[in-house]
């Protein structure tokens, strides 16, 4: 078994706010630079630059660092439109996407990176400039061109747009990074954490699900609770469609330990759900009966504090079933829509960890739902197209949820009361593929397409790390109980599981450097 530590990027400290400038002198000095003077205004507190250092990891060879380079956050919490243009101070402005109002934006900072740390101390240069419509953007960039020269000219033509523009500077450090090889295990389609023990369930194609020590980093147990698939149809070109069929049907789709951590209940493909004991490593069947027809079980949710099940069904099933573990399992079912005008599934069910008599679903049809389970009453719909969507937490006692649309560069905040949108997230040059929110803390997970994770502040919507690795395709993410120590982030890929370990100064407001201990771990042997 082999451990290897992912590369944490991002140095933690207070925002800033850009200076305005005022002016800039007509004759450039003798360095060729031109004086520019600046000073604060109220509009400058409504832009942030976070962080003012920037941590660039050591690269074995001489290349430019861009996917893995430095994050800068910038929000824009006005009403207007902010042009941004970064460069290194000896470089050239690199012009990137247009801010909207209230939205944050990521941006990478690159350099040319060497074995050794550079000897000159670097800084990059931040323009963050107003603009009252997005027309007006295009006629700043009519005038620059391919080059921003920052003169007494430029200036005069902003202030014939009725701009205003903001400069914020940053300093680069350098640190060593380590990471090593990791080794593949079978294909996971699910995880959850146990609430107070150190174990990490995955359920897994083939009908199997396992249950991980990730503190021993070994293999509590593994269970087969159906037959696996005759192995020798895979290989019968003429049988595709069965093929197809069978091997969904034999998967063990969804896992969730029950919130005392007693039970652990587990779904497949046929529809059925199975009941173990979880008091002890050596598990045993308590319960098992199918809750829909041949059809397979995706999502499961536990409520907080009551005996309560949630699950539902992608494959074509209009009904959500919520299950009362005190009554010997008695459901009532919740129709997502007349049953005469909907006929697709429901992606996921969870339970909002603020107000425990709702609970919001992702439909087929791209739409979030959010139910009464004391009432019975549809409270709320937000028209998507969305692929996903969690309960968004704030120190506030706001209804608030993050969802994310297909192929989006951004993931939008919701106010469930107003149905609008209250704020947008996103990473510059980057698709989001997956949004999850803490239960119980404002922290805010975002993965981009090339398997970063991001972890945001969600009081304050900036971004505190990214971590880097080399998995690309996310099957299912949980936040692990941090009953001991600090929260966790357990993050299942195809053929491996990744631990990281949250140290920000929302998670512990004791460690003022916001630093991320970020590790790879999976099971100690491969499993299958």
């Amino acid at each position: 078994m082999s451990v290897g530590e992912a590369q944490s990027v991002g140095v933690s400290a207070a925002p800033f706010h850009p200076q305005k400038i005022i002016s800039i002198s007509k004759e450039p000095e003798e360095t060729g630079g031109y004086k520019i003077y600046t000073c604060s205004s109220e509009t400058s507190k409504l832009l942030e630059v976070y962080p003012q250092r920037l941590l660039f990891p050591l690269e074995p060879k001489n290349k430019e660092t861009t996917g893995s380079g430095c994050p800068v956050t910038l929000t824009n919490n006005t009403n207007d439109y902010v042009g941004i243009w970064i460069k290194p101070i000896n470089g050239k402005f690199k012009e990137t996407e247009i801010m909207d109002p209230h939205s944050t934006l990521v941006v990478y900072a690159t350099m040319k990176m060497h074995a050794q740390p550079p000897k000159d101390k670097v800084e990059f240069e931040v323009l963050m400039i107003i603009l009252r419509s997005k027309q007006d953007l295009g006629k700043l960039k009519s005038f620059i061109v391919d080059k921003l020269n920052m003169d007494s000219g430029f200036m005069v033509h902003v202030k014939n747009l009725k701009a205003e523009v903001y400069r914020a500077m940053l300093t680069a450090i350098t640190c060593q990074i380590i990471s090593r090889p990791i080794e593949d295990t079978t294909l996971v389609t699910s995880i959850d954490a146990h609430p107070t023990k150190p174990w990490i369930v995955t359920g897994h194609e083939g009908g199997s699900f396992s249950i991980w020590d990730y503190q021993k980093q070994e293999t509590v147990m593994k269970l087969q609770v159906n037959e696996v698939p005759d192995k020798g149809a895979w290989q019968r070109p003429a049988f595709s469609q069965y093929i197809k069929e069978t091997s969904v049907q034999h998967s063990v789709f969804s896992v969730k330990f029950t919130t005392e951590g007693k039970r652990l209940v587990v779904g497949d493909g046929h529809g059925y759900i199975y009941v173990y004991d979880s008091t002890d490593t050596k598990l045993h069947e308590v319960e098992k009966f199918r809750a829909y027809d041949k059809k397979s079980v995706n999502s499961l949710a536990a409520h907080p504090t009551k005996p309560y099940l949630l699950l539902s069904s992608s494959a074509f099933s209009r009904n959500i079933k919520l299950w009362d573990r005190s009554e010997n399992w008695k459901f009532q079912n919740f129709y997502v829509k007349p049953e005469n005008t909907y006929y697709d599934g429901v992606r996921s069910v969870k339970f909002n960890p603020r107000d425990t008599n709702t609970f919001a679903c992702l439909t087929v049809e791209e739409r979030v739902k959010v139910w009464n389970i004391k009432t019975f009453i549809l409270e709320a719909t937000l028209k998507g197209p969305f692929v996903m969507a969690d309960y968004f937490f704030t120190s506030g006692h706001q209804h608030l949820m993050v969802t994310l649309k297909f192929d989006s560069h951004n993931s939008e905040i919701w106010d469930l009361k107003t149905r609008k949108v209250v704020h947008t997230l996103s990473v510059s040059g980057h698709k989001t593929t997956w949004v999850a929110c803490h239960p119980k803390l404002p922290i805010l997970v975002t993965m981009l397409d090339d398997g970063t994770v991001c972890l945001w502040d969600a009081s304050t919507y900036r971004l505190e790390k990214m971590v880097h690795n080399t998995n690309r395709e996310c099957r299912d993410l949980v936040f692990v109980p941090h009953t001991n120590g600090l929260p966790r982030l357990a993050m299942a890929f195809k053929t491996i599981i990744e631990i990281v370990e949250v140290n920000l100064p929302i998670a512990n407001t004791s460690n003022a450097s916001g630093r991320i201990q970020a590790r790879q771990r999976r099971p100690s042997r491969r499993l299958g």
